[in-house]
């Protein structure tokens, strides 16, 4: 009997014990001085160790973020930073970044929007241009009727204008720019077929413009530099077929279209003085094409400057990229 009791009391004792410890236990934990972490497996709490998952939810909620604050920037950008409101709802799926990553993986340029070699000699390897270069080593005072069917008659080529300076004669510069033309529309993969290649040839502008016609090209261009009496009148002038012009009426507006592209590209550069575009109806290189054409007087030989310039290959091949980059552009206006 006297075990028993014995027993039962060690056993309220034991009991008393572990209420007393389990108290004290729970006493500390709630005045912070021990975590429950210490005894049990790792339980995540915020602002502490967090699972893979949360770890995942937290970079897509910065990222969103980020996202946003993006959005909103490039928005107060395009309303010029009167923070107005933009006309559509805020779609934070198109970011800044998104669109770079884009144009980074666009083969196009992206400093100058251009195609790529690849996809430009495959853009325009069904366009093509006939050059001709103005004049020839030897005039031909004959004459030839301006246009289909015309009593009126012209002589059939000239010998051109002389470079002030340089002594280089017109038909000499002419050659050398359709050159330098021809092989910057190459690049970008025109097709281009020159009225001539040599000085010693004898082509009436007739001729040359039936070269193009038979040809079937898309685009005649004529290369040509200015002559004048007075050495202070300078400048690059585009010459085009008139409005009121009976034998040109086919082509007219297409011409039109395409010096209007030439004569803007030449105007960005700072290097050249661009006086216009004229119209006319007195040239039998236009009068007898069924070809939209163009002629562009370079520059005045006549004037120091520009003769000493068009003689420059640097100041030469600035000008004529220009050119390029106006037919260019008259190539993408007739793929609409």
């Amino acid at each position: 009997m006297r075990y028993k009791i014995e027993k039962i009391g060690l056993f309220v004792v034991l009991l008393l014990a572990l209420i007393v410890a389990s108290f004290y236990f729970y006493t500390l934990v709630a005045k912070g001085k021990m975590s429950k972490e210490q005894f049990e497996q790792p339980v995540v709490k915020e602002g502490k160790v967090k699972s893979e998952s949360d770890k995942g939810q937290e970079s897509v909620s910065s990222k969103n973020n980020v996202e946003n604050k993006e959005s909103v920037v490039s928005n107060k950008g395009n309303d010029g930073g009167n923070n107005k409101k933009p006309e559509k709802p805020l779609d934070t799926s198109k970011t800044e970044v998104g669109q770079v990553k884009q144009k980074e993986a666009n083969p196009v340029s992206a400093s100058s929007g251009r195609l790529t070699p690849e996809q430009s000699k495959a853009a325009y390897h069904d366009f093509s241009v006939v050059i001709d270069p103005g004049h020839q080593q030897k005039a031909n005072l004959e004459k030839e009727p301006v246009g289909p069917g015309s009593a009126e008659t012209k002589v059939k080529v000239t010998g051109g204008t002389t470079g002030i300076v340089t002594g280089k004669p017109e038909y000499v510069l002419a050659l050398e720019a359709s050159l330098i033309l021809g092989d910057l529309l190459e690049k970008r993969g025109v097709k281009v077929i020159y009225t001539r290649s040599t000085h010693n040839v004898n082509l009436s502008n007739r001729e040359r413009a039936e070269i193009a016609n038979q040809q079937q090209a898309d685009f005649f261009i004529r290369i040509h530099a200015d002559g004048s009496t007075d050495r202070n009148v300078r400048g690059l002038s585009i010459l085009t077929p008139a409005g009121n012009d009976p034998y040109t009426k086919a082509i007219y507006q297409d011409s039109l279209q395409a010096s209007q592209y030439i004569l803007e590209e030449t105007k960005k550069n700072a290097s050249l003085k661009v006086n216009g575009i004229s119209y006319r109806g007195d040239l039998s290189g236009f009068n007898w094409s069924k070809v939209p054409a163009t002629l562009v007087e370079m520059g005045f030989m006549s004037n120091p400057t520009e003769d000493r310039n068009l003689s420059d290959p640097v100041y030469l091949t600035n000008l004529l990229t220009n050119v390029a980059d106006g037919i260019i552009r008259y190539a993408d206006y007739k793929k609409e």
